[in-house]
């Protein structure tokens, strides 16, 4: 399911540079202007994908270490959806 953020979780994204941000509950966020963005929509339903396939709990897991250990740019998991735009 896509969604336009609003309220809270636009304010998140807003503050950290997110133009799409995928949720823990199956939700995808676009920013405003960005609901029909293809690559996007398609990056962050790869998301949706790696937490179907490892998990919701591993994905977390593995998210925040990678982020620590690579940074944003070179997280696995960003890295894959990258890829998929």
């Amino acid at each position: 399911m896509i969604r336009i953020a609003s309220g809270p979780i636009l304010l998140y994204m807003k503050a950290c540079g997110f133009q799409g941000w995928t949720s823990f509950w199956n939700v995808i966020y676009m920013a405003p202007g960005f609901e029909q963005h293809d690559a996007l929509i398609r990056h962050e339903m790869m998301h949706l994908e790696q937490m179907r396939r490892d998990g919701k709990m591993l994905y977390a897991i593995k998210y925040a270490w990678w982020m620590l250990r690579y940074g944003y740019k070179m997280n696995p998991y960003e890295v894959q959806a990258r890829a998929a735009e």
